[in-house]
């Protein structure tokens, strides 16, 4: 399962060794062999790693900045659809 984090400061990405700065983002996926398991070990890898190995998504912009997020489409379920309103009875 994958856990997007905010780093304390004390987080070490394990794709480049960088240490991930105070408040960035970064990813928490287990892996075995290099490929996304269920239950391999848990990988800690930066915004930059985790784009170099597919596990980013490009969502569009909002307020002018781009979306990223860590967390497929596909796993995201659509949002439920608008209640219909229904027409309130006059008062008599």
């Amino acid at each position: 399962m994958r856990q997007g984090c905010i780093s304390l400061g004390k987080v070490q990405c394990d794709g480049c060794q960088n240490i991930i700065p105070y408040a960035g983002r970064y990813l928490i996926i287990p892996e075995e062999k290099g490929v996304e398991s269920e239950t391999g070990e848990r990988r800690s890898y930066c915004v930059a790693c985790s784009e170099e190995r597919g596990y980013v998504e490009h969502r569009g912009s909002e307020k002018s900045e781009p979306v990223l997020t860590f967390f497929p489409a596909d796993l995201n379920p659509p949002p439920p659809p608008p209640e219909a309103e229904q027409p309130s009875e006059p008062a008599k």
